[in-house]
């Protein structure tokens, strides 16, 4: 993967009773920040360095199943196949 550097200088301005930076387009752009009002950003400080970068979207469905173990759930269950009853369609087995 080729990096590309970009050094620039910025004031830390305030905002509210806050502080922030304001970052130019061609930078969010560099890190995959298209439209970057309200986008959610993870914030690092690693090294005495402040590091910015876009906060991976989990899918709803892996949301669902955060935290579910299927090892877990399989040594609970009484039996490791389950029978779905007699073939009731053209079920081919």
């Amino acid at each position: 993967m080729g990096w590309i550097i970009m050094l620039l200088s910025a004031k830390i301005v305030k905002l509210g009773n806050s502080q922030g930076i304001r970052l130019k387009k061609s930078i969010l752009k560099e890190i995959g920040i298209v439209n970057p009002i309200n986008t959610p950003v993870q914030i690092s400080v690693e090294d005495g360095k402040i590091l910015i970068s876009p906060q991976k979207k989990e899918s709803r469905l892996m949301q669902r199943f955060a935290g579910f173990d299927v090892h877990d759930y399989l040594a609970s269950q009484d039996q490791a196949e389950f029978d779905w009853g007699d073939p009731v369609g053209n079920e081919i087995f």
